[in-house]
């Protein structure tokens, strides 16, 4: 049994990262957890073929939101009437109908703030 771990990039070795697939691994004992942080970066394509051989999957927000790499993983494994649950303040909930991204404007606006991580700098590139 397998489940995949979705979650934004901004998280990838980080200490919150290490407490979810703590929490992941003791609710889905004996399950493989399948974290993309641990692999080399690939196209889109190959996450959600990563999420199709999985049982089911788990996804997190940051700062609330839906980010772009989680979204079309959440997608996917809704579509194939896999099981989701967000894991959101240490307790899975189950999910099943489509989940929002956070808009353009919206995102630029955090991240000129300094929301999502990125300097006034990083922000205007983007």
């Amino acid at each position: 049994m397998r489940v995949f771990y979705s979650h934004p990039m901004k998280l990838y070795a980080s200490s919150a990262e290490k407490r979810e697939i703590a929490l992941i691994e003791k609710r889905f004992v004996g399950y493989e957890v399948v974290d993309p942080s641990t692999l080399k970066p690939r196209e889109t394509e190959y996450y959600l073929e990563l999420v199709d051989s999985c049982d089911c999957l788990v996804f997190s927000r940051h700062y609330g939101n839906v980010t772009e790499g989680v979204k079309p993983e959440v997608d996917r494994a809704l579509s194939k009437g896999k099981p989701v649950y967000e894991l959101r303040e240490g307790k899975f909930i189950p999910v099943t109908g489509p989940v929002l991204k956070l808009p353009m404007r919206e995102r630029i606006i955090l991240r000129a703030k300094g929301a999502l991580g990125m300097g006034r700098r990083e922000a205007l590139a983007t």
